[in-house]
């Protein structure tokens, strides 16, 4: 006896509209269930019973269609072979359409349709039968697509064991968080301006579903939640509210807590890291120290290679340990970025763990930000009126540019992490910000910045902080001022082509990702000042200058 299918119904009212939730799910459960067992539960039908239907389906369909008879065709002339052959409804005409390829002219009609036919008309939806928790259109295609494309290196930073999108794609307010940061994304990195509206949207939605886990009975901490949030603080960052973001860790910093701490979510690798990015990134904004404690992730994970290793400690830049302030945070921040930059080289890439890789990244960031503040030491010297004269005026001059030196080294590693390894967009905010602090660190009124990094035996390390600002900062305008400063130091050490120049960034850190799309450019303004200064157009390097 057949086993009878279980059919349920589902009345709407008013006009068609699409289901939400749980009633989406039913449906759907039930129309799969019914459909695999049509396939694989039909075997009860007699062979007779098949035979008689398909004879009955054989001259419906005659008498519907012009089938073609078995066997060969008869051979026709004239006219009449040509307006038969030719299918109904298509002009012989090539003012419009793809032309036909010439080795498919000869294929029958028939066999063109056949391939035709097999065609699948969602093949280009990534979710044909709406699986996700939000509903599927054009707009989720788009996102989801930018999502599977952009930021690599940023995903292996904080998606370091894949985990991530298993996790978001099964709760709808963490997957609308995604979708709007990565709108956000394709607003700013591909000028995809139509996605201003999905931005709104999606993150309306997410706070929305934030609400309602937080008002509802049985409402608890999840890991979702967690998630959201922080995932909502990662876009605010982008978009450069900062103080929204602050909001959001605020409110996440309670809810870790509630859970017992960071490693409460141990068992979410991607979650506890992207919880840690975003925290580093607001800091990095207001040039505090991050929110949550150092934690130290994965220390059973493979160690660099030891080639790598012998690399960099030959290539690495010493010159930084002859600082008088702060040397030695310094050393260790840049033999870290100098590690990372080879890491992410062709030569290592694959040699390298992706969470290896993270866990070095997340080390840098947060030694980077535990360094202390020292930009009133100058800024404080360069207001007063400097009325005291001998050993003390020399000694805050000393204390000021030591202090110059080590803010601006600061803000130009934090801007190569950001634009060359996390792969923030450029038109971010947060550029905006760095190359302000790093402008205000090396344009320093009556001060002749090359002789103080000359002094401090660092004047290798001011060639690397200008062509990184220099990368960084938008074309035109926005980099005139930089590569002018640029100029000036490859004239005193002598740099003669792009290529010498590349040797020496490469001695402190270098991808070619970063500097490969845009060397040549600053390169050209550097090339395009030299001849200024011969005609004697040239920017001097002492005073305040405009941009």
């Amino acid at each position: 006896m057949p086993r009878e299918r279980q059919y349920e119904f589902f009345v709407t009212t008013k006009e068609p509209h699409q289901l939400e939730g749980q009633d989406r799910g039913r449906i759907r459960s039930v129309v799969m269930k019914n459909f695999f067992e049509a396939q694989w539960c039909g075997g009860y039908t007699k062979s007779e019973n098949h035979s008689k239907e398909t004879v009955q389906r054989k001259t419906n369909l005659k008498s519907r269609f012009r089938l073609p008879k078995p066997g060969p065709r008869d051979k026709k002339t004239g006219s009449q072979t040509s307006s038969e052959d030719s299918p109904k409804g298509i002009e012989h005409s090539t003012s419009s359409g793809p032309n036909t390829p010439r080795e498919n002219r000869g294929t029958p009609r028939r066999m063109r349709a056949k391939f035709m036919l097999k065609i699948n008309p969602g093949a280009h939806l990534f979710d044909p039968f709406d699986v996700l928790p939000v509903p599927g259109t054009w707009q989720l295609n788009v996102l989801v697509k930018l999502y599977k494309s952009g930021s690599g290196i940023n995903s292996v930073a904080i998606n370091a064991r894949n985990s991530w999108w298993s996790f978001i794609s099964n709760d709808a307010g963490l997957l609308h968080a995604t979708l709007a940061t990565w709108a956000l994304y394709g607003i700013l990195i591909r000028g995809m301006y139509d996605l201003q509206v999905e931005t709104i949207r999606h993150k309306n939605e997410a706070i929305k579903e934030i609400n309602n886990k937080i008002g509802s009975p049985g409402g608890k901490i999840s890991d979702e939640l967690v998630g959201t949030v922080a995932t909502l603080a990662s876009c605010e960052n982008l978009l450069g509210a900062y103080d929204a973001a602050q909001l959001h860790i605020a409110a996440l910093k309670r809810m870790v807590d509630a859970r017992g701490g960071l490693f409460a979510f141990g068992h979410n690798d991607g979650l506890m890291r992207g919880i840690l990015w975003v925290d580093i990134h607001t800091a990095t904004a207001f040039r505090t120290p991050p929110s949550f404690p150092k934690v130290y992730l994965d220390p059973d994970t493979p160690p660099l290679p030891e080639e790598l290793l012998e690399e960099a400690a030959y290539t690495s830049p010493t010159c930084l340990l002859g600082l008088s302030l702060a040397g030695i945070e310094c050393f260790n921040i840049f033999y870290r970025l100098h590690r990372l930059a080879l890491a992410v080289s062709p030569r290592w890439m694959r040699s390298v763990s992706r969470l290896t890789f993270s866990n070095l990244l997340y080390e840098t960031e947060y030694m980077q930000l535990w360094v202390p503040d020292y930009s009133r030491d100058f800024l404080d010297f360069d207001l007063d009126s400097n009325d005291e004269g001998g050993e003390a005026l020399a000694e805050g001059a000393a204390l000021a540019d030591s202090a110059s030196v080590v803010e601006a080294l600061l803000a130009a590693s934090q801007i190569f992490i950001y634009v060359a390894l996390r792969e923030i967009p450029p038109k971010a905010r947060l550029f905006s910000i760095l190359l302000e602090r790093l402008r205000v660190a090396l344009d320093r009124p009556n001060i002749k910045t090359v002789s103080v990094w000359e002094k401090a035996s660092n004047l290798q390390m001011l060639l690397w902080v200008l062509v990184v600002a220099s990368s960084a900062a938008p074309a035109g305008g926005g980099r005139e001022w930089w590569v002018h400063r640029l100029a000036d130091v490859v004239e005193e050490l002598g740099v003669r082509d792009r290529r010498e120049l590349q040797e020496m960034l490469e001695k402190v850190a270098w991808t070619d990702v970063f500097f490969g799309s845009v060397l040549g450019d600053v390169w050209q303004g550097v090339d395009e000042c030299g001849h200024a200064i011969e005609r004697g157009q040239g920017f001097s390097m002492q005073g305040p200058a405009s941009p």
